[in-house]
């Protein structure tokens, strides 16, 4: 009974460990790094995090917004 406890433990250890180093599905990616590494910015019209390195940037009274795309920064800008 003792050895069939162990094996199922053993198992059950096993296939955690497997499924926590499986990727996430449906959660996009994470909002600090990209799978790549790189840091992520929010865009602040739309609220969609990109990496720094992809995103459109505006400065706007000296601080700089970082966007996904030209319609959110344009949409932003009108806004201001």
């Amino acid at each position: 009974m003792l050895l069939l406890a162990l094996l199922f433990f053993l198992g059950y250890s096993l296939v955690q460990a497997v499924i926590r180093s499986l990727p996430r599905r449906g959660g996009g990616p994470s909002r600090d790094k990209s799978p790549q590494g790189e840091d992520m910015v929010q865009d602040p019209h739309c609220g969609t995090y990109v990496p720094r390195g992809d995103s459109l940037t505006k400065t706007v009274r000296g601080k700089v917004f970082h966007f996904c795309s030209e319609e959110c920064r344009d949409a932003f800008s009108g806004r201001r």
